[in-house]
C-alpha cells in the first residue's frame, strides 16, 4: 500500500498540482487487508499517534494547547498534534508525505481526498464507519448520508469506498445585499429577500444600486473570477463566489446526466455565456476588474469599508455564521443585510464537500488505524462532552458554565458594558478569545449548525448562543442548495489537471478583461491543453465501463 512519492519534492508548484503529485508509484498489494471486517468490540485504544490539522481547529494563538489537553483528558488519548508552520497547509501536507514523516491522521479537502485515496495513501474506513457508534446512534441528521457519499471515492483498485470522515456539512455561499443600497435604489429589501429573481431582474437591480450609490466603481465584492482567485489555486466548487453569473457553467470536468458521459465543462456553451456575463459586469462597472487577483480578505475589506465610495453593496460569501459576522462588521451599524435566494437560472446554491478526517496507510501499517477510528474519529460526535469540545473548545479557556462575570473590552481597552455579562452557575457561556479580549469565542472545528449528528436526548449547551440571523440564514441556504458531486479521479486527470487549470484561469482573465475574444482565447486553450483535456475525458469515461 505504501508508495514512493517521487513528484512530491516539487513543493514549489501551485497547489493545483497536487492532482499530479501523487499519481506515481505502484500499489504494494496491501489494499485488500484494509477491507477486512473489523472486530469492533475488541479494538484497543491506540498508543500515541500523530494528527495533522489546519486552521479549522482552534489555532495555537487562540488556545490550541488548552484544547489539546482538554480533549486528551476527555478521551484518554495520547495525541501528538502537528500544526504546520508553512504558510500553506497543503504545501505542508505535501512536504510531510515527501519526507516520509507521514502523520497517522490528516485533514484533507475533497480534491486531495480523492487523489490520495486513488493512489493508495489512505485507509479504507468503510467497515469501521458501518459499525461505528456514530452511524448507529440514531442521532444523524437527514443529510448525513449525502455527506458520507461525498467521501466515497475510488481507491487504488478503482472501487468506491469511504476514505474520509466529515463530522459536519461543508456549507456553501449565498449572496448578501445591504438593505441601504436596495432602499436607495427604490427596492424593498424584504420583497427582494422573499422572491426568486431572474438574472435580468438581478442584473437590473445591480445597475440601479450602482446608479443610486456614492460608489461609482463597483457593486460586487468577490475574491477572483473563480473561487480561489485568478492568481492562486482554484478551489472547488470554483464558481461559488459569482453564482449568478456562472449559473450552471462548470469550470472543470463534469458528468453530463443527459448524455451519460463526462465532458470538459470549460469548453461548453454554458461557460462561454458565463464569461460573457462577467465581461459585461466589468465593462459596466458592476464588478471590479481588480477582483481577479484579490483574496477573500480583500473582498471582506471592501464590504466593511467605512468610505461609502469604496464599499461594496453585494457580497457572495459563506452561509450561516458568516451572515452574523458580515452583518456586524459593516461600517454603518444601522444597516441590515439580506440574503437572496438563488436566481431562477441558477436553481440552487452549491454546498461544497466538507473537509474530511483521513487515516493514512502509516497508521494501518503500525496497527493503529482501527483504534484511531474508534477512539478518536468516532467520538467527535458522541452527543456529549467530546462533541462539545469539538464544537466550542476547552472548558475554562473558550467557554465555561460556572458562576462568573465575563468582561469584554472594546478596541480602546475599555470595558464594553453592553457585552460584559454575569452568569449563574450551570449556565453555558463563551469566554473572550485568548488572542483578542474584544471578541467572544464562537466555535471550534465543528459549527454546531452544520454538525451531522445531534445531541439526541442530551442538550447542546450552545443552542441558546446561536443568533437568530444564523439560524434563519442556514434555513434559507439548506432549502436552496445542493451538494457538489465529487469528480472521479483518474491517473490521467492527476497528471494533467495543474496545466489545464492554469490555462483555464488565463482564459477567464483574458476574456473577462477584454484582452482577447472568447474565440481567440479558446483557440489557444485547445491548442495548448486540448489534447490533455481529451485524454482526461477519455479516462473519466473509461471509469463508466467498470
Amino acid at each position: 500500500m505504501k508508495k514512493t512519492l517521487k513528484k512530491f519534492a516539487a513543493v514549489g508548484l501551485s497547489l493545483t498540482s497536487v492532482m499530479g503529485l501523487v499519481a506515481c508509484g505502484s500499489n504494494s498489494g496491501n489494499q485488500d487487508t484494509t477491507k477486512a471486517t473489523v472486530d469492533w468490540a475488541n479494538v484497543q485504544k491506540p498508543e500515541q499517534f500523530t494528527v495533522m490539522v489546519d486552521g479549522t481547529v482552534v489555532k495555537e494563538t487562540n488556545g490550541a494547547q488548552e484544547f489539546y489537553k482538554y480533549l486528551g483528558d476527555l478521551t484518554g488519548l495520547d495525541i501528538k498534534w502537528i500544526r504546520p508552520e508553512h504558510s500553506s497547509y497543503y504545501d505542508s501536507v505535501k512536504n510531510a508525505f515527501a519526507s516520509g514523516d507521514i502523520p497517522d491522521v490528516v485533514l484533507l479537502s475533497s480534491d486531495y481526498l480523492a487523489n490520495f485515496a486513488s493512489n493508495g495513501y489512505l485507509w479504507d474506513m468503510t467497515d469501521a464507519w458501518n459499525q461505528s457508534a456514530t452511524k448507529n446512534s440514531g442521532r444523524l441528521i437527514d443529510q448525513a448520508e449525502i455527506i458520507e457519499s461525498g467521501n466515497m471515492v475510488a481507491g487504488p483498485d478503482g472501487e468506491k469506498a469511504l476514505y474520509g470522515f466529515s463530522p459536519a456539512r461543508g456549507n456553501g455561499c449565498c449572496t448578501y445585499i445591504k438593505s441601504s443600497a436596495l432602499t436607495a435604489a427604490g427596492y424593498k429589501p424584504e420583497e427582494v429577500a422573499s422572491k426568486t429573481l431572474t438574472y435580468d431582474e438581478y442584473y437590473k437591480m445591480l445597475k440601479d444600486m450602482k446608479a443610486a450609490s456614492a460608489n461609482q466603481n463597483f457593486v460586487i465584492s468577490c475574491s477572483g473570477f473563480v473561487a480561489g482567485g485568478n492568481s492562486g489555486t482554484p478551489e472547488a466548487p470554483y464558481t461559488n463566489y459569482l453564482p449568478e453569473f456562472y449559473q450552471n457553467a462548470n469550470f472543470t470536468f463534469y458528468y453530463d446526466e443527459a448524455a451519460k458521459e463526462y465532458k470538459d465543462g470549460f469548453a461548453q456553451q454554458d461557460m462561454k455565456d458565463a464569461l460573457t456575463r462577467l465581461k459585461t459586469a466589468v465593462d459596466d462597472g458592476i464588478l471590479d476588474k481588480a477582483s481577479q487577483n484579490q483574496t477573500t480578505s480583500d473582498a471582506r475589506n471592501k464590504w466593511n469599508a467605512k468610505d461609502a465610495s469604496t464599499a461594496s453593496s453585494v457580497f457572495t460569501y459563506w452561509a450561516g455564521t458568516w451572515a452574523y459576522t458580515l452583518q456586524n462588521s459593516i461600517a454603518d451599524k444601522t444597516d441590515k443585510i439580506i440574503a437572496i435566494k438563488p436566481i431562477k437560472e441558477l436553481g440552487s446554491y452549491k454546498e461544497r464537500l466538507a473537509t474530511a478526517w483521513c487515516i493514512t496507510y502509516k497508521a494501518y501499517e503500525n496497527g493503529k488505524a482501527e483504534g484511531i477510528f474508534k477512539y478518536f474519529i468516532d467520538t467527535m460526535l458522541d452527543g456529549g462532552d467530546i462533541q462539545i469540545a469539538w464544537q466550542y473548545g476547552a472548558k475554562g479557556t473558550h467557554w465555561d458554565d460556572k458562576a462568573e462575570t465575563v468582561t469584554v473590552y472594546n478596541s480602546k481597552g475599555e470595558v464594553d458594558e453592553k457585552k460584559t455579562k454575569t452568569y449563574e452557575e450551570g449556565v453555558f457561556h463563551f469566554l473572550p478569545t485568548p488572542e483578542d479580549n474584544t471578541k467572544l469565542m464562537s466555535k471550534n472545528h465543528i459549527d454546531k449548525s452544520l454538525a451531522i449528528a445531534t445531541f439526541g436526548d442530551n442538550t447542546d449547551p450552545g443552542n441558546k448562543s446561536v443568533d437568530p440571523l444564523i439560524t434563519e440564514n442556514y434555513a434559507m441556504f439548506n432549502a436552496n442548495s445542493k451538494l457538489e458531486t465529487p469528480l472521479w479521479n483518474t491517473e490521467v486527470l492527476s497528471n494533467n489537471i495543474s496545466d489545464i487549470n492554469t490555462k483555464r484561469l488565463e482564459v477567464v482573465s483574458q476574456v473577462v478583461l477584454g484582452e482577447k475574444t472568447y474565440d481567440e482565447a479558446m483557440a489557444d486553450y485547445k491548442k495548448q491543453v486540448g489534447a490533455k483535456c481529451d485524454a482526461v475525458v477519455e479516462s473519466l469515461n473509461e471509469t463508466l465501463k467498470k
